[in-house]
């Protein structure tokens, strides 16, 4: 019915608008049509029966009636009565003489507008409809924002390529279930742009104005990635340097029982000497095996040597995989793994130290008891005087 209407008003010799009326001067070609108009209160003639077939008539379309066919004189009266919902039928513009169809830049920023509305509404507290205007109550971390989800014509002529672009950007980010950072991000500062603004004009506000909040949006939303990425890496870095810190105390917990032996064994060999016969059999064979004591005690901590230095390199390893900008931080975190690094490295030359220092000290000991007393104090004090100078060297090196 609608094509059948529009192309008797497009071949009608005169029309105008008066008081909400169509008046279309028609010549009669169908007069069934004519009573189908009448009994659907399309036009408001009340003589039609007066008039016959090839009779000129002037035609009074009721333009509130037409609108429920989809037949509108502007586009702002079809805003009015579809703010909210795209209609699913064709739609005519009277001021336009053309389908909604055909005015493509005004049907995408429309469609355009109720999927944001739309989109805004599924993620608002609370919505509801009063005078016809849709309200929405966003709460977005404490902050509340009521939006009065009104726009106008003009606010749709407002809307060029590059925002529209962007308005379908954003109805695509709030349609998705992936970002939910960005999608929070974007929501939070919508209250906070829109709550300034004065409650009746905010949605027409931020249409006409969204160029600029989408910009403002994005870089709180970059913002956010940047202290979320800081604070993710600063996680991730002192979590990794606390796993590497205990698996280098590990190295010396890991062998404080086989460590306590070092002192025993010094302990047992210097009790066990027979002082009275210093040269016995028996205190060669002593002092033998506290050598062969120590040799197995030093490939334990030449494996405990080993174990740090496999660590260092799983730690070097590590650091090699981070971008130049991170050093710094990496740094940081990593600062009391290399103090501990050096702390073990320093304990285990402790450990050899005095680990030799036993068979020296006992050697010394027979020495000194028999007739070489000089050479026992001397072979004690340059193994001293050499343990030392190493520790120092040592100490500097790292």
């Amino acid at each position: 019915m609608l094509n059948q209407i529009v192309d008797i008003i497009n071949t009608s010799s005169s029309k105008s608008v008066e008081d909400n009326v169509l008046f279309c001067q028609n010549v009669i070609d169908d007069k069934s049509f004519l009573d189908t108009l009448y009994n659907s209160e399309l036009i408001e003639n009340s003589d039609i029966d007066d008039y016959s077939v090839g009779d000129s008539i002037t035609l009074e379309f009721s333009l509130p009636r037409l609108s429920s066919i989809g037949f509108f004189e502007t586009r702002e009266s079809f805003l009015r009565k579809n703010y909210y919902n795209i209609p699913g039928n064709e739609i005519y513009i009277f001021e336009r003489s053309s389908y909604l169809s055909d005015d493509l830049p005004f049907q995408q920023n429309y469609s355009l507008i109720v999927n944001l509305i739309s989109e805004i509404s599924n993620f608002s507290k609370h919505t509801y409809e009063d005078a016809e205007v849709l309200n929405a109550i966003i709460l977005r971390e404490e902050i509340s924002l009521y939006l009065p989800l009104k726009y106008s014509y003009e606010d749709l002529e407002s809307l060029n390529v590059d925002v529209t672009n962007r308005i379908e950007q954003f109805v695509s980010l709030l349609q998705t279930n992936a970002f939910a950072d960005k999608k929070n991000v974007y929501l939070n500062f919508l209250v906070e742009y829109l709550i300034p603004i004065e409650e009746n004009t905010r949605f027409s506000y931020l249409i006409q104005n969204y160029y600029d909040y989408d910009d403002k949006a994005e870089s709180s939303y970059n913002y956010y990635l940047r202290n979320f990425s800081y604070n993710k890496l600063k996680v991730e870095l002192d979590s990794k340097a606390l796993e590497f810190n205990q698996k280098l105390q590990s190295v010396i917990n890991d062998s404080q029982t086989k460590l306590i032996a070092i002192p025993t064994a010094l302990v047992f060999t210097l009790s066990t000497l027979d002082y009275e016969n210093i040269n016995a059999f028996k205190n060669y064979l002593l002092i033998i095996g506290l050598i062969i004591f120590c040799v197995f005690i030093q490939i334990f901590i030449n494996n405990q040597k080993s174990s740090i230095g496999f660590i260092s390199d799983n730690i070097l390893q590590y650091k090699s995989t981070f971008e130049q900008n991170k050093i710094i931080e990496l740094e940081k975190s990593f600062s009391k793994v290399e103090k501990e690094k050096i702390k073990q490295s320093n304990r285990i030359l402790l450990m050899q130290l005095f680990l030799w220092l036993s068979p020296i000290l006992a050697m010394g000991t027979v020495l000194f008891l028999n007739t070489f007393k000089l050479m026992g104090i001397i072979m004690v004090f340059l193994y001293i005087i050499f343990s030392l100078i190493i520790y120092i060297i040592f100490t500097l090196k790292t």
